[in-house]
Order: C-alpha cells, then sequence, then structure tokens
C-alpha cells in the first residue's frame, strides 16, 4: 500500500506543478503581462538556462581539451556553455564557435556545417561570421571533389547530365551518408546568403550555378549566375558565369510555346558581354559560344512568332496571321522559319485576293464558308470588272448647297 501511495503522489505532482504554474499567471495584481509570464515559466521549466559562475573556468577547460586533442569532451563542454542563454553574448559566440570548430578539427564535417549554419543564424553579424563562412566553403569544396570526379568520368556524354545515386561508405564521417550534392548547394547557398560580400561568396555562386547547370536546372543555374554578374562585378569567375547565364536562360524558357522574356533577357546579356567584357570577346572559343548562342536565341524567337501566326490562321484571323508571317520573314531573314513564312504569306494573300479566306478550325466558320462557295452569286469571268452597284446620290449634310456667284447649273 505504501508503495502505491507513492506512486499515486509523484503522478500528481506535474498536476500540482501545472496548477501552480496556472495560479501565477491568474494571480490578480500581477503587474506583468501574460506574454511575459509565459516567458518567464517557459524559461523556468523548459529551458535549460541558469546562472554559471563558474562558465569562464569551463570554457578555459574546454579550450584545454580543444588544444590537447580530445575533441569529443571539448565538445560537449562548448555545447553545454553555448546552449545555456543567461551566460554573456560573447562567451555564447565564442562558445558555438568553438563548438563547430572541434566538429571541424575531428573530421565530423556534416555535423561542423550545420553547427557554423547555427553560429551564423544566431549570430548573423558576429565576430565570427566570416570564419565560419571560409570553414563551410573548405567542406563544400571538399564535398565538390566527388563532381568533379564524376564530371571527368562522364565527359564522353552529351546533354544534360543526370543525377547518379552512390552509396557512400556509412564509416566516412566526413562527407553525408545520404544527399551529399543537395547538402554542397544547401551550405554555398547559406554563404552567400550570410557573407554575400565576403571572399567566397562569388565562388560559392559560381558552384551552386554550375551544378545546377549540369543537372539541367535552368532556372536555379539562371537565377545563381545573374546573381553573380549582376553583384560580383570585379570577381575573375564573371565572365564565365554570363557565359553560363545567356545558356541558362535560353534553355530555361521551356520552348516557344512559353513566355518569351528569358529569350529577350538571353539576347540582352549577349550585347552586354561583347560591349562590357573583353574576356570573351578576346576569347575565339568564348566568341564562336557567344555566336552559337545568338543564332539559338534568334531561332527560337522566329519559331515563337511563327507559331504565334499559326495561331491566328488556325483560328480564322487571316490578316493577323499575314502580318505576323511578315513579321518573322524580315526579322529573322536567314533561317528556316523565314522561308516557311514567305510561303505560308503568299499563300493567303492569294486565298483573299480570290474572296476566300481561310476559315480556321471553326466549324461554323468553315460551314459559312462551304455555303458561300457552292450558292453564292457567280464570280466575273477573268479579265471581266465586276460592275459596281448601282449607289443613290449622296446628299450634303443640312441640304442641297446654293451654287456659287456665275457657276453654271448642271444638266439633269
Amino acid at each position: 500500500m505504501a508503495g502505491s501511495a507513492e506512486t499515486s503522489g509523484r503522478a500528481t505532482r506535474p498536476w500540482l506543478v501545472a496548477l501552480a504554474a496556472a495560479f501565477a499567471v491568474l494571480a490578480p495584481g500581477c503587474k506583468t503581462n501574460f506574454k511575459e509570464q509565459g516567458r518567464a515559466l517557459r524559461s523556468m521549466f523548459l529551458d535549460s538556462a541558469y546562472e554559471d559562475p563558474e562558465a569562464q573556468a569551463k570554457f578555459a577547460a574546454a579550450r584545454a581539451l580543444y588544444d590537447e586533442g580530445n575533441y569529443s569532451k571539448a565538445i560537449k563542454g562548448f555545447r553545454e556553455l553555448a546552449d545555456n542563454r543567461s551566460n554573456p553574448a560573447g562567451m555564447l559566440e565564442d562558445a558555438r564557435f568553438m563548438q563547430a570548430e572541434c566538429r571541424y578539427a575531428a573530421g565530423e564535417y556534416p555535423e561542423a556545417v550545420d553547427t557554423y549554419h547555427k553560429l551564423l543564424l544566431d549570430f548573423p553579424t558576429g565576430a565570427h561570421r566570416r570564419e565560419a563562412c571560409g570553414r563551410m566553403f573548405e567542406i563544400c569544396d571538399y564535398w565538390l571533389d566527388d563532381f568533379r570526379n564524376e564530371i571527368t568520368r562522364r565527359q564522353d556524354e552529351t546533354g544534360v547530365m543526370k543525377w547518379r545515386p552512390e552509396w557512400k561508405n556509412p564509416l566516412d564521417k566526413t562527407r553525408p551518408w545520404l544527399g551529399q550534392e543537395g547538402r554542397t548547394l544547401e551550405a554555398l547557398d547559406h554563404i552567400w546568403t550570410h557573407d554575400m560580400t565576403g571572399p567566397t561568396a562569388d565562388r560559392a555562386l559560381f558552384w551552386c550555378g554550375y551544378v545546377n547547370f549540369v543537372r539541367g536546372n535552368f532556372q536555379e543555374s539562371d537565377h545563381f549566375f545573374s546573381t553573380l554578374c549582376e553583384m560580383h562585378k570585379e570577381s575573375p569567375l564573371r565572365p564565365q558565369a554570363m557565359a553560363y547565364a545567356i545558356q541558362a536562360k535560353n534553355n530555361a524558357t521551356g520552348g516557344a510555346e512559353y513566355d518569351g522574356r528569358k529569350c529577350a533577357e538571353a539576347l540582352q546579356l549577349v550585347h552586354t558581354a561583347e560591349a562590357t567584357v573583353p574576356e570573351l570577346t578576346k576569347n575565339p572559343e568564348m566568341v564562336d559560344k557567344l555566336t552559337r548562342a545568338k543564332f539559338a536565341i534568334r531561332y527560337q524567337q522566329a519559331e515563337k512568332d511563327f507559331r504565334m501566326a499559326e495561331y491566328y490562321e488556325r483560328t480564322g484571323h487571316p490578316g493577323s496571321a499575314v502580318f505576323y508571317y511578315e513579321l518573322v520573314r524580315r526579322r529573322y531573314a536567314g533561317t528556316r522559319y523565314s522561308e516557311l513564312a514567305g510561303e505560308k504569306k503568299e499563300h493567303l494573300v492569294a486565298l483573299m485576293k480570290e474572296g476566300k479566306p481561310a476559315p480556321g478550325r471553326d466549324p461554323f466558320a468553315i460551314v459559312q464558308a462551304k455555303w458561300k462557295e457552292v450558292f453564292n452569286a457567280p464570280q466575273a469571268k477573268p479579265g471581266e470588272e465586276a460592275a459596281p452597284p448601282d449607289r443613290p446620290p449622296v446628299t450634303p449634310a443640312g441640304g442641297p448647297q446654293p451654287l456659287p456667284t456665275g457657276a453654271v447649273q448642271p444638266g439633269p
């Protein structure tokens, strides 16, 4: 019986604590609001923050363990200091940074990246921001070695190089076991986000754009390369990024059936590159790439306008179709669509001269055209002009006007 009474007493303790907390919140005469009281209660029962008079001594002891190479014990010491929110802000930042450094020194790179990122989130303008971004880029560059080796192995392939899953060694702590490429891109994006003007920001953007370009994610690739070109004009990677951005913009449209603004942006970027980037215009290989890019852009724009003309012809608007066919013929001379547009235009104009415009695919318009073709009045013979219809004389507004002085009245 005593054991059961003790058990029941233990079970009722949480209810007593909750009842006391509710009474403290709802007690009359409180000077603080409910939000502050809730924060105090959460800190009392849920948070691990406490006043630690030995914080400095613990930090020195953890630093001594780090210097000795005992990283596992040093990680525990620094993590305890960093999780205690009652410690000074400077100590919190230093402890979190040293926790990440211990992970890095121990070769636990995935955990180190996560710890560096937590440091950047908690202290976005802290003293260790740039150093943390540099460490993260070193780890990402190490992970990118696998991607570069894959490019070398598959260099004979053409087109988009789709991702192939590879099983990593689960005992290798330096690499993520799953999703290494995704973790790399995520960390690179964090580097640029937290240190946009840092020494590794342009390289982080370039590798994010290049990996997405190789994998066929052209919209993401265009975003990263265009950002590099706009925000890092002094970067040595800008010429290559501009060349890749032109190709990514042209490939990101999805075809002539979609929005053509990306094609226009790509063509404008080509003109900007030719005018402002001498590294591209002096390199014969890059000049050839720009020329082929311009031709691809013009070809896609010609196809889009040609499809627009076909749409108007298909829906029974021959005048608009003739306009777009002529536009394609003049604007995109030298392409296949220019010749096709000329033939289509001549055919439509001939039908319109004969009084038989293309009815399109509208069934009612087709029936109406066939009805007029079969039951319409006989047409004039070739070489004869049809007599104009009789028209009543037109009287000016306000009735007949008086003749001027000296004028002769015309006969009937």
